[in-house]
């Protein structure tokens, strides 16, 4: 299993925050990986489904993302990716928002499984970890962008 991590720091409010990570009608401004995204109303609450696509080393992974756990109060959110195909295990993905000093710092784990033995683990550690690294940090520093300008 692969673990990523990935944190950045945020100079707006939990409430600016929040009008964009919480409202999925927002989440295409900031995550780039979508290639489909269609959340239910409820969505993040636990139990909500969204189905969703996502870029992820270069393939196109569609499927149904599932909240575990929502928490209103801090949005800690941890929702699990199940793909269609049979091909992809599936992903697990954790967002925290912890507040220190008025400032927020976001951070985001995925854990994921390529399949196959020695062949997927080298992929992986050649291509798609690096891949997926760069662009949870670019959806950090987008969600970064839209709260700040909207703060000032």
């Amino acid at each position: 299993m692969t673990t990523i991590i990935k944190s950045i720091e945020i100079n707006a409010t939990r409430d600016t925050i929040r009008k964009y990570y919480a409202h999925p009608v927002n989440t295409p401004k900031w995550s780039h990986l979508l290639t489909v995204w269609e959340p239910e109303e409820a969505w993040p609450s636990a139990g909500a489904t969204a189905k969703m696509g996502i870029k992820s080393g270069g393939l196109n992974v569609e499927g149904v993302a599932t909240t575990l756990a929502y928490n209103e109060e801090t949005m800690a959110h941890h929702f699990r990716h199940e793909p269609d195909n049979q091909i992809m295990a599936p992903s697990d993905t954790w967002f925290t928002f912890d507040e220190k000093d008025g400032k927020i710092m976001v951070t985001t784990k995925v854990e994921y499984t390529i399949p196959g033995s020695f062949l997927g683990k080298a992929l992986d550690k050649l291509f798609v970890e690096r891949q997926n690294s760069k662009d949870i940090e670019q959806q950090l520093v987008n969600l970064k962008v839209l709260a700040e300008e909207d703060s000032t």
